[in-house]
């Protein structure tokens, strides 16, 4: 018999056109009850960040996690491919990255 146990970040690739507003909303069903919350935009060549998303706990208690983007953000970003990652610090300073994927801004 063979099991496995994976650490690593789910995926969620994201779609959107430029100057639109994006928005969603993640359910993990776990508690993230205190922890901290945030996502950025990064480069797919370099790693830096590009922008921040703008990330809030909706419902900590149920693992519920809302990720948007304004206008004016989206309207900032070139159209081209990114990556996007969501780090989430439980009290204790536990970090870990819950999400990774692409992100397509598209004209």
């Amino acid at each position: 018999m063979s099991n496995t146990y994976s650490a690593l970040p789910g995926s969620l690739n994201l779609s959107f056109r430029k100057s639109d507003q994006f928005g969603t909303q993640v359910d993990f069903d776990v508690s993230l009850t205190g922890a901290t919350v945030s996502s950025s935009i990064v480069s797919a060549t370099s790693g830096a960040t590009v922008t921040p998303v703008t990330t809030t706990l909706d419902d900590a208690s149920a693992g519920k996690v809302g990720i948007s983007l304004t206008e004016s953000q989206t309207s900032a970003l070139p159209v081209g491919t990114y990556n996007w990652y969501m780090v989430v610090a439980q009290p204790g300073d536990v970090q870990r990255t819950y999400l990774t994927g692409v992100v397509e801004v598209r004209p």
